[in-house]
């Protein structure tokens, strides 16, 4: 049984979290481990009150999201919740997810950005730039029914021979999940590209070519893919702005997107380049980011 685990905090975030990990969970029987992290206490014997109490209050708030978390997932079935003491919140769940030998991380978005949108915030960027498994985060505001299941898997195709990596293991996902895959590309013109000194015609059959190359790239991979059932389904875009590229999309109640690291990060980390950050901030839909691999 794969096993995936929350990195839960008792606020929207949190609730956003464990509202996407109940839809892997309840579908597809996989075992969902709720963290929830505190500050170590001193790790020395103290008669100080006040440390007697710090302790105190710690244990409680701990005990107190614990209870929070039961509450929200109800009679969801194969939960364990656990409480996980760190000098950081990045490095506990991260300790704790190699603890439980956990599969997938799942996280809710920072709360400084827009609402529908993902946010990664600095500890999320942590987590990210340090796990070696796959990350997945819920866009702010996101909800799903507790019947929910994962409607569909889209994955970023860039046409690189680096990319070929992502794409299996995007197929290995949504067979596992029983969920179709859809392949997709897209592209923001470029604001350096200056219409006035080319002009707009030039400009625009310099998008075309690429939305042909783009396309027909995305049509060998569906040709080598063809025994896959549902059938691959691809699709391809040129937009002004990423929000545009990926609004142009249709998107399933319950997809998600999953993306690849960049290739200049460490091996078997998740590390994002430029343009996967600008994806991430633009998907209306939960992210998945996958580790490099070796």
């Amino acid at each position: 049984m794969q096993t995936c685990l929350v990195g839960y905090t008792p606020d929207a975030a949190g609730e956003e979290a464990l509202a996407l990990a109940r839809t892997w969970v309840r579908a597809h029987g996989w075992s969902l481990v709720v963290c929830v992290v505190a500050p170590e206490a001193w790790g020395h014997p103290s008669l100080a009150r006040l440390d007697v109490e710090y302790g105190n209050f710690l244990a409680q708030h701990t005990q107190a999201a614990i209870d929070k978390a039961q509450a929200l997932l109800g009679a969801t079935p194969n939960a364990r919740y656990i409480k996980f003491a760190s000098a950081s919140a990045s490095a506990g769940l991260l300790e704790a997810a190699k603890q439980e030998n956990a599969d997938l991380i799942v996280l809710g978005s920072a709360r400084n950005g827009p609402e529908g949108r993902v946010s990664i915030g600095g500890m999320i960027g942590e987590i990210m730039h340090s796990s070696e498994l796959p990350i997945a985060i819920a866009p702010r505001g996101y909800s799903a029914s507790a019947s929910a299941v994962v409607g569909r898997f889209t994955c970023a195709y860039s046409g690189l021979e680096a990319a070929s990596g992502t794409v299996l293991e995007a197929l290995g996902i949504a067979t596992a999940m029983e969920a179709p895959l859809r392949l997709v590309s897209f592209a923001v013109r470029d604001r350096q590209m200056y219409p006035p000194l080319i002009g707009y015609q030039a400009e625009e059959s310099l998008a075309e070519a690429w939305r042909e190359q783009a396309l027909a790239s995305l049509e060998r991979v569906k040709k080598q893919l063809t025994r896959q059932q549902p059938p691959v389904a691809i699709a391809v875009t040129v937009k002004e702005t990423w929000e545009e590229a990926l609004s142009s999309f249709d998107w399933l109640p319950g997809e998600m997107l999953i993306l690849g690291s960049s290739r200049m990060g460490v091996l078997k980390r998740v590390f994002l380049g430029s343009n996967a950050n600008k994806i991430i901030q633009a998907s209306p839909v939960p992210v998945m980011v996958l580790p490099r691999a070796s």
